[in-house]
This record gives C-alpha cells, sequence and structure tokens, in this order.
C-alpha cells in the first residue's frame, strides 16, 4: 500500500513538473504563411536600400494580437543578416537598430536600440537574431516595428502575404506590398519578425 501512494504521489509530481515545464515554453506568435523557411519565397529587404535617407526613418512592423489578456511579450525574433565579405573575410562595421513595441492605436510601450552586429551575423545565409524585452503585458493588438536602418536586409516573403505586415512610415502603418514589374500586379509580403511570450 505505501508503495502505491508512493507511486501515485510521484506521477503527481511528475505532471505537475511536466505542466510547469511547459507554461514557462514561449508563445510564438507569426504573421507570414507559416510554411518553413526553405519552403518561402524570400528575399533581404533594406529601407535604406529602398528609400535612400529617409529610410532611416522608416521600420518594417508586424501586427500581432496577444491571445490572452494579460500576456506578456518576452522578445521579438527577426529573421535578418548583416551580411559577410567573402574576399577580405569581414563583417559589416556595427550601425544601430532599433526594436519598437507600439499599441494598436500605435503609442510607444518599449524602445530598443542596439548594433545589428549582435543579432544578425553569419558567413553565408540569414539567422535569426533574438531580441529580447522586459516583461511587457499586453493586451488586444500590438505592433513590433523593426528599423534595419541600412545596417542589414530583413528577410520578406514574397507571396502568401497575410495583410498583418506594415512599413511604419512618419507615425502612419502603410500595408507592406511590392509591384510586379512583368504583370504590374501588387503583392502582399510579411515580414519575417515573430513575437514571443507567455
Amino acid at each position: 500500500m505505501k508503495n502505491t501512494i508512493l507511486l501515485i504521489a510521484s506521477l503527481c509530481c511528475v505532471v505537475l513538473c511536466l505542466n510547469a515545464v511547459a507554461a514557462l515554453e514561449p508563445t510564438v506568435l507569426r504573421q507570414d504563411s507559416g510554411k518553413n523557411f526553405s519552403e518561402m519565397n524570400l528575399t533581404l529587404f533594406s529601407t535604406v536600400s529602398e528609400f535612400g535617407l529617409n529610410g532611416l526613418g522608416v521600420g518594417e512592423a508586424v501586427k500581432f494580437t496577444a491571445p490572452k489578456a494579460g500576456w506578456k511579450l518576452q522578445g521579438v525574433q527577426v529573421l535578418g543578416w548583416s551580411g559577410f565579405n567573402n574576399t577580405t573575410q569581414t563583417f559589416p562595421a556595427d550601425r544601430n537598430i532599433l526594436v519598437e513595441i507600439r499599441d494598436k492605436d500605435l503609442n510607444l510601450i518599449y524602445k530598443f536600440a542596439d548594433m545589428q552586429n549582435n543579432y544578425f551575423v553569419s558567413t553565408t545565409s540569414p539567422v535569426i537574431g533574438v531580441i529580447e524585452t522586459p516583461a511587457l503585458p499586453l493586451t488586444g493588438d500590438f505592433y513590433v516595428v523593426f528599423y534595419d536602418r541600412g545596417a542589414m536586409g530583413v528577410a520578406m516573403e514574397d507571396s502568401e502575404g497575410t495583410g498583418n505586415s506594415f512599413l511604419y512610415v512618419n507615425g502612419m502603418m502603410e500595408p507592406a506590398e511590392r509591384t510586379v514589374t512583368e504583370t504590374n500586379e501588387t503583392i502582399k509580403i510579411n515580414w519575417l519578425i515573430d513575437a514571443f511570450g507567455n
């Protein structure tokens, strides 16, 4: 009888521990097609390459919805690349990138700046840069705005746009789109930017 009680108590303890570990595992919010990266039609995009010096103040933005009231954002994941010079075997110089978290009315909740090489260094291809934030309680819709500032390229999915990716320009959200030259068709694109938290 003692062994049975001990076994049941041990199993309960294991179940509680597994539930606690599962609760610590962050929820990742995505707003792209949901495919594996290898199946996506990806291109690197830089606001400075697209808009010149005016691109320094333009951000790649993604709209998310907190999965429950009081959900806490813990960070942002961006698929991007700062580049690598194969001839000189060097990475580009450090330059500023910026992350902003904005509420549904575009009010600033959090801002963080750092150097791109702390997150996006690779000799061959884009990598997922993880930028942690303090635990930010969010409810409803919110935006992650990433400013590449010409320091790097952000991965852009060229098809299957969800309508949740934007360019943040002069305090306004503009749909992230591109025009196919051959057909003059306008296509929504997705930034490969995710949010995660609990």
